[in-house]
């Protein structure tokens, strides 16, 4: 099966659009979310239904849950927590209670979906490094451990020993190994490169690969400004930060 992995896409309809797209000639069998569906971006809803379409499994992140209330809004910068406010009052009762419904975490086959670590699964840790990703990979349960939250691809395998960074784009997983995997974000990377980023898997090769893609930055960061979000989570698009 090839499976598509998606995470933060933060309301960002033409990141996701132009990244579901390119899909279509990826022959994806299912489709993953890592959460953060919404926040930031213009196209909340869209973006919550564009999932539901294709029957992703998603799992909830931090944006996800304050828009229900269930996380203080108080953990935000200024700039997420006029984010969270103005995307709470955009949704309907049918987006949040699909939101609501969103677990913590899910398991499928080879792979266990979180936002952030999985240690600690509602403090929605970042999960940077080498050093944190070994305390997802000792509570998980699979070979996989897909991630999100932090808005910057990257790929760690442990051989129970030690855990090492992989230089991708492209690497081949090994049986023996286990992984902690986070695809970037669709609608905010945060690595200086502006393009929507999400990974496939291949497990009958099996490979897992980051890919990137262009979209149209300027239609999003206009939409950002006419709702009246904050400046900065329009300029930050075109700057990749």
């Amino acid at each position: 099966m090839r499976y598509a992995v998606l995470s933060d896409i933060h309301g960002n309809l033409e990141a996701l659009n132009s990244v579901m797209e390119h899909l279509i000639s990826e022959r994806i069998d299912r489709y993953f979310c890592l959460g953060d569906v919404v926040g930031y971006g213009a196209n909340p809803s869209e973006c919550l239904n564009r999932l539901i379409e294709v029957e992703a499994l998603i799992v909830a992140g931090n944006h996800d849950y304050a828009c229900l209330g269930k996380l203080q809004i108080s953990w935000f910068n200024d700039a997420a927590r006029a984010a969270v406010t103005w995307t709470r009052n955009q949704l309907g009762f049918t987006e949040l209670d699909s939101l609501r419904r969103l677990p913590l975490t899910a398991t499928e086959g080879a792979f266990t979906l979180v936002h952030g670590s999985l240690k600690y699964p509602q403090r929605f840790e970042y999960l940077h490094d080498a050093a944190q990703a070994i305390d997802s990979i000792r509570v998980c349960r699979t070979q996989i451990c897909l991630v999100g939250h932090t808005h910057v691809p990257a790929i760690f395998s442990s051989d129970n020993n030690k855990v090492d960074y992989l230089e991708g784009p492209k690497i081949r997983v090994d049986s023996e190994r286990r992984y902690v995997i986070n695809s970037g974000s669709v609608g905010q990377p945060r690595d200086g490169d502006p393009r929507a980023s999400y990974a496939i898997y291949d497990d009958e090769e099996p490979t897992v690969e980051i890919k990137r893609v262009e979209y149209d930055v300027k239609k999003a960061q206009e939409k950002i400004l006419r709702a009246g979000l904050p400046a900065r989570l329009a300029y930050r698009l075109s700057e990749g930060r």
